[in-house]
């Protein structure tokens, strides 16, 4: 039956292939990339993955159709060819005679080697293709990193974000560093007393809980008070 797909015009012929390339990748290709890459973490690769290796299928599929039609042809334009599997006449050479040699050669220049070639060029896309797939496959790890680790950079930019102080807060320094009692319930003022503390913990300015911390993270002049 495959053989039959090299009678049909390029268009035909080649619509049959990418549906026999969607059918493969639906039934082998996907399942078998999925058990090795996920989807959902790594998309890249397993579209790769999936689609490099169902177009190798296919193209053995195409190799094997153009291997049969390059038989006939070679047999319908040779003027001597051997017996196939006949009985006693293996082994044998036949000579074909002046009517049945111009006979096979006619067909074999008007309608087989035609296929032969649209087969060929379709073996040498496919190839080409094969390549292009592997060498991404290899660089998608890569890219695939690089991406992730930009997004990633990204949504931590926007959602660890600090605060803006509230301006209704119009409280000194010193008296945010003091940390009042209702600092534990409004995120604005514990905002507020962060960057008045200018980085360092609040507990600096206290010489009790700086000796119980043991001063880490403090400045020089907060020790010396």
């Amino acid at each position: 039956m495959l053989y039959s797909w090299g009678e049909l015009g390029p268009g035909s012929f080649f619509l049959r292939l990418g549906g026999l390339w969607l059918a493969v990748f639906t039934v082998l290709g996907a399942p078998i990339a999925a058990a090795s890459f996920s989807p959902s973490r790594e998309p890249l690769r397993f579209i790769l993955a999936a689609g490099t290796g169902t177009l190798f299928i296919v193209s053995l599929i195409v190799l094997r159709i153009y291997l049969g039609w390059s038989y006939v042809g070679d047999r319908l334009l040779s003027a001597v060819i051997p017996y196939e599997e006949s009985g006693w006449y293996d082994g044998q050479m036949w000579v074909k005679p002046p009517e049945i040699l111009a006979r096979d050669r006619l067909l074999g220049s008007y309608k087989v080697k035609p296929v032969v070639k649209l087969l060929k060029q379709t073996l040498v896309g496919t190839g080409a293709l094969l390549v292009t797939g592997v060498m991404l496959f290899i660089f998608a790890t890569p890219v695939e990193n690089f991406l992730h680790s930009t997004f990633t950079t990204e949504e931590n930019k926007s959602t660890v974000q600090v605060p803006k102080v509230n301006t209704k807060y119009n409280l000194r320094k010193e008296e945010l560093l003091k940390l009042p009692a209702d600092v534990k319930a409004d995120d604005n003022l514990a905002a507020a007393a962060a960057e008045a503390a200018d980085g360092r913990p609040v507990y600096c300015r206290d010489r009790f809980y700086r000796a119980l911390a043991g001063g880490q993270y403090c400045k020089w002049e907060d020790l010396l008070k």
